[in-house]
Order: structure tokens, then C-alpha cells, then sequence
């Protein structure tokens, strides 16, 4: 993805607005990069797949033919969408699904619930592949610099998708982060928003300790597009992997002094913060997690979203407004339990730290009237002492 901006009196603009767009491209969609190398994960996939070939008992029941045959060229592939054998099946099965639109009826329904990547992680800034064959990244990169220490590498195990409605019994509207040219609409109808959870999976190398990247937002159907879910984030949170006894060692890592940026990365913060409303990590919580908060969203309806090609009761496959196609798999009934559980938990604290937020910056707004009342009052009794000695 790029977005350029032609500006001979600056040409920080032009760096900025690139970051924000690949920004984007990484937290929208789970994107497809086709410019990255080739992975030798496509041998490790393939393993998988002869493992799944022995136990068939282990997999969902296939309705749809064309839908059986992508999932055997996508595993003979390796995974990648960019083979071209794929991106054949994949026309093939798209044709099954003429027609219809997931935007209503049972297809809209469909489109929420919990899913499983089934494609590779290749997003912008891939270090390569470990031993096991997973994507390596830096912190930094996953976070762009809103969770530090940014040079921490990672490698991804698998990400996870929640889609579910929100709560509007229990959840105020004013306390979300809405984009501006969204806030009519969703104001008119809010139960057509759905809570979004994008969750990545990983491992820090360097001492094994595992965790979860958690980048929440939200999605609403496009009203004049059909088979399209515009979609923006509004903060993330990461913490360790729970059953773990890891808190010495995620300590070791997350818990340390706040690492010195450069300029180059000063500056990345920097554009974030105007044009987003960015505001970083300040280290460790009380629970052991870090959090950022986007208060200014980039969205709406020709900006980021998903256009829906095929979905069934166990399968999507989606487009991003960049071209980068997802497929993802729902997951099993006790797996997606959990999860929900979890994005009801993510939706409370969300609206609990908007509340925690509006009311900190009240006190600070009291704290300042105060101190400048007694300022005032204390030159009011000065000026008073020296007319009285004069």
C-alpha cells in the first residue's frame, strides 16, 4: 500500500503519510504482501497438511467442491495466495458465491464469529523465518514504535480474528473513537457496528517468552458497496500468553526502561500522535500488559475496509482496499468461546479506560483552575503588601 502526497515544501509529509498507509495495510487485514520473499514455512505448511491428510476425521465437512479443491491447491502451495494455481481456485470458488451479500440475511451473521488465518503472515518489514518457519518480526514494527522496546524480534505462530456486535446496553457511543466522516451514520444506526479483535500470536526469540498482540477496533457495513465491511482500529494491548508461569522472563523483556529512540523513530511518533492521536505505551500496567490508544482513527468508507468474495458457516476469503486477500477459517466451538468471553472482557476495558481517561483529564483541567486561582490570589496579596510598605 502507498499513499503519496506531492509537496515540494515538504517533503516530510510525503514519509509520514507512507507510514500511516502501511500502518494501515498491517492492522486492517491480516494483508499479503507479494513482494516478500519466499518462505521455506512453505515446507513446514506442507508437513502440516500430510498430517491432516492422515487424521480426516480432524476436519470440518466440506459442502462446497470448489471450496474443497482451494483448500488443497492453497496447502500444496505452501500457503501463498500469489501462487498461481491459487489465485485460479480461488476465481473458481469466488463464482460460487454470485450473487449474494454478506452484508445481510444469514451471510452477515456469518461474516461475525471467531476465525483462524490460513494464509502466510507477510506483512511489510518480515526479518525471514526461524527453525520452525515462522515470520519474524521486531515489536517495532508489528506496533510501529507504540509498544516498546521496538527492537525486541518475534516470530508469529498463527492470528485470530473476533467479530462480534456490540453491546449498546452496556456501551456508550460517546466513549468510542469513531471517524468523523463515519460518526452520522453510525449515530443513525449503531447496531450495524461490530466489535473487531485482531490478535497475533508470538514468541519473543530471544528468551521464548509467549504473549498476544491484541489490536482492537471496529467494522460497519457499506451501505452503497454490496459484500463490503468498512473497518478502523482505535488502540491495541499486549500482554503475556495466559497459563504461562513466564512472569519473570516477560518482565525481562517488556518490563525494562523504555529504550532511547532515534530521530527517525522520534518522528514516526511524532506523525502519529498529530495524525492519529496516537499515545504510546507508557510500560508495564498492574496486570502485566501494555496498551496504546488511537483517539483519532483513520476510516471510513473509501479507506480501509474488507470486500467479502466467498463465505460460508467455516470459511471467508476477503479482499483489502489495497488488494491483499485474506483467508481465514472459523474456529473450533471451544476456542471461540473463549474468545468471546475475551472480546466482551476488551469492550468493558475499553469503555472503562475512555471513562478513566475523560475523568483524568477533568481532574487535570481542576488541578490547573486551581493552581491558577491560587497564583492570582497570592499576586492579588502581594501587590496588596507592597501598596500597604509603599
Amino acid at each position: 500500500m502507498r499513499i503519496i502526497r506531492s509537496d515540494s515544501s515538504s517533503q516530510a509529509w510525503l514519509l509520514s503519510l507512507s507510514l500511516l498507509a502501511q500502518c494501515l495495510e498491517l492492522s486492517c487485514c491480516f494483508g499479503v504482501n507479494p513482494l516478500a520473499p519466499r518462505p521455506p514455512a512453505a515446507l513446514q505448511y506442507q508437513r502440516d497438511a500430510t498430517v491432516q491428510q492422515q487424521q480426516p476425521e480432524a476436519q470440518p465437512p466440506v459442502k462446497n467442491p470448489a471450496l474443497q479443491a482451494f483448500n488443497e491447491t492453497l496447502l500444496a502451495a505452501g500457503r501463498n495466495m500469489e501462487a498461481p494455481m491459487v489465485q485460479q481456485a480461488l476465481e473458481r470458488l469466488c463464482d460460487t458465491y454470485q450473487g449474494r451479500d454478506a452484508r445481510f440475511s444469514t451471510d452477515a451473521l456469518a461474516y461475525q464469529g471467531d476465525w483462524l488465518l490460513e494464509t502466510l503472515p507477510t506483512f511489510p518489514g518480515l526479518l525471514g523465518y526461524n527453525e520452525d518457519g515462522d515470520a519474524l518480526y521486531t515489536m517495532g514494527r508489528l506496533t510501529y514504535n507504540m509498544i516498546q522496546p521496538g527492537n525486541a524480534v518475534c516470530s508469529v505462530q498463527r492470528m485470530t480474528q473476533h467479530i462480534a456486535p456490540l453491546d449498546l446496553q452496556t456501551t456508550s457511543l460517546n466513549d468510542l473513537a469513531i471517524p468523523a466522516s463515519l460518526r452520522l451514520e453510525v449515530a443513525q444506526d449503531p447496531s450495524q457496528l461490530r466489535v473487531v479483535r485482531n490478535d497475533v500470536h508470538f514468541t519473543v526469540e530471544e528468551n521464548g517468552v509467549q504473549g498476544v498482540l491484541q489490536m482492537d477496533g471496529f467494522t460497519i457495513p457499506n451501505p452503497n458497496e454490496p459484500n463490503r465491511y468498512s473497518i478502523w482500529f482505535t488502540g491495541g494491548r499486549c500482554y503475556a500468553a495466559p497459563g504461562q508461569d513466564t512472569a519473570q522472563k516477560w518482565r525481562q523483556v517488556f518490563g525494562t526502561e523504555l529504550p532511547q529512540l532515534n530521530q527517525w523513530e522520534q518522528f514516526q511518533l511524532w506523525m502519529a500522535k498529530v495524525l492519529m492521536g496516537a499515545e504510546p505505551s507508557q510500560g508495564l500496567q498492574q496486570d502485566g500488559s501494555l496498551s496504546y490508544v488511537l483517539k483519532k482513527p483513520i476510516g471510513g468508507h473509501d479507506s480501509a475496509y474488507q470486500q467479502v468474495l466467498y463465505l460460508d458457516d467455516s470459511y471467508r476469503v476477503t479482499v483489502g482496499n489495497k488488494g491483499s486477500i485474506v483467508v481465514v477459517s472459523r474456529l473450533p466451538e471451544t476456542q471461540a468461546a473463549a474468545a468471546t468471553s475475551d472480546l466482551v472482557q476488551t469492550m468493558w476495558r475499553s469503555a472503562s479506560s475512555a471513562q478513566d481517561r475523560h475523568a483524568a483529564a477533568t481532574n487535570q483541567v481542576k488541578r490547573r483552575i486551581c493552581s491558577e486561582t491560587l497564583r492570582y490570589q497570592r499576586r492579588v496579596y502581594l501587590d496588596t503588601l507592597r501598596f500597604k510598605i509603599s
